[in-house]
């Protein structure tokens, strides 16, 4: 009964859900005849097939594992057998039967395995499979390294779950098109990288435990196996799913932001926080107030955060590779680049100036030392500031150079722009909180009439955010000032925006961007009937057309503009010769 009710459970919101969807899209009753309908159909059919899959697993898995030997209490005695065969005997019949309607629908209408639903319900299932499989593989690895007993559980979760992921591989791989793979593949990616990377800095800090601290870890060689296994599982599926795969496919914006801010801006991050806590340490034992007597108790967790740097450093390092090789040159993605790696460096120094002054007003105001020492605290304003300062400065100083390169094209760069909004608002969010929290010690003090040295002390975070971030606005600021003095070229007029409909070219998009203002959308014709795009065609075809909407058609030789209006009115055509070079060949581009 408990497994009825925990079902009836999960439906009460389920069709909460369905209800509001339903509502939303009634507003929408004037499309074509069935959508609705076909759209809630295909929410209940994949939930259902991907609920069934779940249940038949679960059930398969258990019964499996008891037929490898696994310890009948570890699964629930008589009652989880029950459970097991009833998920077996009632869930593989249904998500068999619902399988093959599922396959007649598809093969019957085209449109089904192009639908939205489709592709979550294959993304959520190959991930649902894939991180089971791992949960498995880990420990049949663990298993073979000697690191825990045997036990049927991992094996028998290892096939069945297994075999759920790769069924659902190779589904997405026959029945996806690129764009729409793209998340299962970059998810599967990152799945891969954490867990790898988690698996590195356990091996990598066990290793160092048994070689500095012998004497005093218990049970390091078992953790070894462990974490080793960890590693393996992780670098068996990201190699699978991104060296064999996702680091081939397009380069989209889904892709670049997995390589950007996840592999970049994540890898440096971890290696700057995990750098910062190992110098800390060190200086802590060197000039500071020790957290134990011996250096064993001080430096227990020095081994885990010199691996999490030396890990995270690999991940950046490979990540930025990556990235160097998809652009050359000085694009905006390399902007993107340098502008978040400056901005992690300035957080890091901005942290630090403010320790500073919360460990001056610490060492001459009264007070208990609840946390840090003065010292400490010193220390580890010094260990921000030695940590952040060179990764801002190298990385700044090169952003430096660009602008006096050619100051016109990066001063206009959004990238530019928004660090520096970004900034301005973050550090007003900031220093607003802070300076609620300061009013609001002292007015409290004020009030009880117990103004001292305890007051200024309990203001002293509050304080160090706001001179932490007004020296970081009054720099920017200076920058910004500077920036709005420098002339820049009148642009010419443009149209406000561009649709390009024709063959793939994310080169034209760019283009098109960078020579007009406009936003442009590119979609790709899958009928073949455009030739390749030339710029200079393009160009002239857009000159023409200020402050104004438009499609842009390729149609053979022949380019087609047409100038529309987003609020609704009738577009109209605008005809005429284009004087201006065609693509290779000689053949001229009009626009009719």
């Amino acid at each position: 009964m408990s497994v009825v009710f925990s079902l009836l459970s999960l439906a009460v919101p389920i069709g909460l859900v369905v209800l509001i969807v339903m509502a939303f899209r009634r507003r929408g009753a004037a499309s074509a005849p069935g959508t609705e309908a076909r759209g809630v159909r295909r929410f209940f059919q994949y939930l259902l097939l991907f609920a069934l899959i779940v249940v038949a697993a679960i059930g398969l898995s258990d019964l499996l594992a008891r037929a490898f030997g696994a310890e009948r209490g570890d699964y629930g005695g008589g009652s989880g057998l029950a459970q097991s065969l009833a998920f077996v005997l009632v869930g593989v019949p249904l998500v068999a039967l619902l399988a093959w309607w599922t396959r007649r629908a598809h093969r019957d209408d085209p449109t089904e395995g192009s639908s939205v639903m489709y592709a979550v319900y294959v993304t959520l299932a190959t991930l649902t499979g894939l991180a089971v499989a791992m949960v498995g593989l880990a420990d049949v690895l663990a298993m073979a390294f000697q690191a825990k007993d045997f036990d049927g559980g991992g094996p028998a979760t290892l096939l069945v779950w297994g075999g759920v992921w790769a069924f659902h591989w190779w589904l997405a791989r026959r029945t996806l098109d690129p764009i729409r793979s793209a998340p299962h593949l970059l998810l599967g990616s990152l799945i891969g990288l954490g867990t790898a990377l988690v698996g590195f800095v356990a091996v990598l800090a066990s290793a160092l435990e048994m070689l500095l601290f012998t004497e005093t870890v218990f049970g390091a060689s078992g953790r070894l196996g462990g974490a080793a296994a960890i590693f393996v599982t992780g670098a068996l599926v990201w190699m699978w799913y991104w060296v064999r795969s996702a680091s081939r496919a397009p380069h989209s914006a889904l892709w670049f932001a997995y390589v950007l801010p996840i592999g970049v801006g994540g890898g440096l991050l971890t290696a700057i926080v995990a750098a910062s806590v190992v110098l800390w340490q060190l200086l802590v034992w060197l000039l500071g107030d020790p957290s134990g007597p011996t250096a064993a108790q001080h430096f227990e967790s020095t081994p885990t955060a010199a691996a999490a740097a030396i890990g995270g450093a690999l991940v950046w390092w490979y990540h930025r590779a990556v990235l160097s090789g998809a652009q050359a040159g000085r694009t905006e993605l390399r902007r993107v680049y340098e502008y978040l790696v400056a901005a992690i460096g300035l957080v890091a120094a901005a942290s630090g100036v403010g320790m500073v002054l919360v460990a001056a007003i610490e060492s001459f105001t009264p007070g208990l030392d609840l946390g840090m020492s003065v010292v400490n605290t010193l220390l580890g304003a010094l260990t921000l500031l030695l940590v952040g300062v060179p990764v801002w400065w190298v990385f700044w100083s090169g952003i430096r150079r660009a602008v006096a390169a050619d100051a016109p094209e990066e001063i206009v760069s959004p990238t530019r722009r928004i660090y520096l909004m970004l900034l301005f608002g973050l550090a007003g969010v900031a220093a607003v909180i802070s300076l609620i929290v300061v009013v609001f010690v002292l007015l409290q003090d004020v009030i009880e009439g117990r103004v001292s040295g305890e007051t200024f002390r309990a203001m002293r975070y509050g304080l160090g955010v706001l001179v932490a971030t007004a020296a970081v606005s009054a720099y920017h600021g200076a920058v910004y000032r500077q920036d709005r003095q420098i002339a820049l070229p009148e642009r010419p007029a443009g149209p406000r925006s561009v649709v390009l409909v024709g063959q793939s070219s994310p080169e034209l998009v760019r283009l098109v961007e960078h020579e007009t203002g406009a936003h442009a959308d590119l979609w790709t014709r899958v009928d073949g009937a455009a030739a390749p795009w030339s710029g200079d065609a393009v160009l002239a075809v857009l000159a023409g057309h200020p402050d104004e909407d438009l499609l842009v058609i390729s149609e053979g030789d022949v380019l087609r503009i047409v100038v529309v209006d987003p609020s609704g009115q009738p577009p109209r055509t605008v005809t005429g010769d284009i004087p201006s070079p065609g693509p290779a060949g000689g053949t001229p581009w009009q626009s009719s």
